[in-house]
């Protein structure tokens, strides 16, 4: 036998229930919905600087793994900051009008510590430079300005792989 009680449960239910049917969203639903969308805006926005840093890091230990065989470090330093350079490039003008490609990773040789320490043990390469980045938050016509950091000090002792055959 059904109770008041059961009675409003089961009317409130089926009410909600007709009003989800007829397509109606609830709180919830639209709580969801506007997470979703913050959280799509913020990977667009933050995630290919990430990549960037990423990919800047990748060069740094292949030029590191390159100092294992080679003792020319100011040719290691001008190459790396030449492939930084390259990583990613924004279309500009220059003075004169002409059209041009302009490094977003702009480094100059006096803003990287390259310090090879070949008396510890093992031998090591400390490698360490900032970079700033200008972040644009489009639909809110604004721009941030992040300081990316590299410091890595890496092993560059040459590997024994046991005695040749």
């Amino acid at each position: 036998m059904a109770t008041a009680k059961d009675t409003t449960r089961l009317a409130a239910t089926r009410c909600r229930r007709e009003r989800l049917e007829r397509g109606t969203a609830s709180w919830v639903t639209m709580v969801l919905l506007l997470g979703l969308a913050a959280a799509a805006y913020a990977a667009v926005v933050f995630v290919p600087p990430a990549v960037l840093q990423y990919e800047v890091k990748q060069v740094v230990r292949d030029y590191g793994n390159q100092a294992v065989k080679s003792p020319e470090d100011e040719v290691l330093v001008k190459g790396m900051i030449q492939k930084i350079r390259t990583l990613q490039q924004e279309p500009g003008v220059d003075a004169a009008g002409a059209r041009i490609w302009i490094p977003v990773i702009d480094l100059q040789r006096e803003d990287i510590v390259w310090e090879r320490d070949r008396e510890s043990k093992p031998p090591t390469l400390h490698v360490a430079f900032e970079y700033p980045r200008t972040i644009e938050l489009p639909w809110l016509d604004r721009s941030v300005e992040r300081v990316f950091r590299v410091d890595l000090t890496m092993d560059i002792s040459r590997p024994d792989w046991g005695p040749p055959r």
